[in-house]
């Protein structure tokens, strides 16, 4: 009975040390079961838990790597501006994006303004499918350079 409360009192303080857990902590757990908390660490490091495999950590430094340029680009702009020479892309700025969208919205309403007039125009049905063909590539192109516009990066020519 002796080694019930023991183990009880320490069930106890683990629980009392993480009120919000359930269970045991690890470490009282593995006391409990015999195994060396050496061993259990020996083990996990051997077996690499809780690391970033290899190949995703070639990812993880090539996608930090182009981050930084990124960020970078704003102030590698003004140098390069000072010293007179020039990249050949540049950062598109947020208004010149929001120009881009605010055309390209008003472009496809215009198509579909026109799409609609020319269908009313005739009633025939091979007439409304050539329409149709008509405008369909051109606001299919629209909504494709509409979702292009949305993302965050976008380099374009730095041609003046």
């Amino acid at each position: 009975t002796e080694s019930t409360t023991a183990s009880s009192a320490s069930s106890a303080a683990a629980h009392e040390a993480h009120p919000t857990s359930p269970l045991p902590s690890a470490r009282s757990a593995a006391a409990s079961s015999g195994v060396a908390p050496g061993h259990v660490r020996a083990v996990a490091e051997r077996a690499r838990f809780g690391r970033v495999p290899a190949y995703l950590q070639e990812v993880f430094e090539g996608l930090s790597e182009e981050q930084e340029y990124i960020e970078a680009l704003p102030s590698l702009e003004t140098e390069e501006e000072e010293l007179g020479s020039k990249r050949p892309v540049r950062l598109l700025t947020e208004p010149e994006r929001t120009a881009l969208l605010r055309g390209l919205a008003a472009r496809r309403e215009q198509l579909s303004r026109c799409f609609e007039a020319e269908l009313e125009a005739q009633t025939e049905e091979e007439w409304r499918v050539r329409v149709k063909d008509k405008y369909s590539g051109q606001v299919r192109q629209i909504d494709q350079d509409i979702a292009q516009m949305s993302q965050r990066y976008i380099f374009v020519s730095n041609e003046d």
